[in-house]
């Protein structure tokens, strides 16, 4: 059982159990508007966590797989002054905020498209990011992947390294959901570590 003994814990604690559920909150359909920058607080976190949402959308031969990412807003600035350090030198990446950098979120989608990677039957895709919003300390990245449907299970590898140059102990969860022609709803769950930062699975 876990003990959870000061008032810093039980914080810590409780906005990762509310990071966590919050994903199964419904988003708004894709395509979407993007947010303007508002003034945020961000929570203080312990944990090293980002939750990865890839529906799969069949439309008669075609198919759109909707991916969102909900990473931490200080986590993801981080990341982004180690990776692009002469991007930020003089700005600070400011992501929801009045003084948001004019190129944070361009610079957001070279990261995502530098550690995630989905190859279909051994056919890399590209991922098309087509917006973000935010959320109490968190940013939701949503981007696009079209493809032919296929009536059979297809091989599906992923490579999720967010955020994993900067914390060994970083978890990247990835949840997989289909919906075929009749709204039958298939799921899987992947989940990546330092270790594990490779995964394929028949979906």
């Amino acid at each position: 059982m876990i003990q959870i003994t000061n008032v810093h814990q039980r914080l810590t604690f409780s906005f990762f159990i509310i990071f966590l559920f919050a994903s199964f909150i419904p988003k708004p359909s894709l395509p979407l508007l993007v947010s303007s920058p508002t003034t945020h607080s961000i929570p203080k976190h312990a944990m090293h966590l980002s939750i990865t949402e890839m529906d799969f959308k069949e439309k008669n031969d075609n198919t759109e797989i909707q991916i969102s990412h909900k990473i931490f807003i200080d986590d993801l600035e981080k990341a982004l002054r180690k990776n692009y350090p002469m991007a930020f030198y003089k700005e600070k990446p400011n992501i929801s905020t009045p003084t948001q950098h004019k190129d944070a979120q361009k610079y957001t989608y070279y990261y995502l498209r530098k550690t995630v990677e989905v190859k279909i039957n051994s056919k890399k895709e590209d991922i098309n990011y087509i917006g973000w919003e935010f959320e109490d300390g968190v940013v939701w990245v949503y981007g696009t992947i079209a493809k032919q449907t296929s009536k059979e299970k297809e091989s599906i590898f992923i490579k999720n390294m967010i955020l994993m140059d900067l914390f060994d102990d970083q978890r990247n969860m990835i949840y997989l959901y289909k919906y075929d022609s009749e709204n039958t709803k298939t799921k899987e769950f992947l989940n990546f570590t330092l270790e594990n930062r490779t995964q394929s699975v028949s979906f």
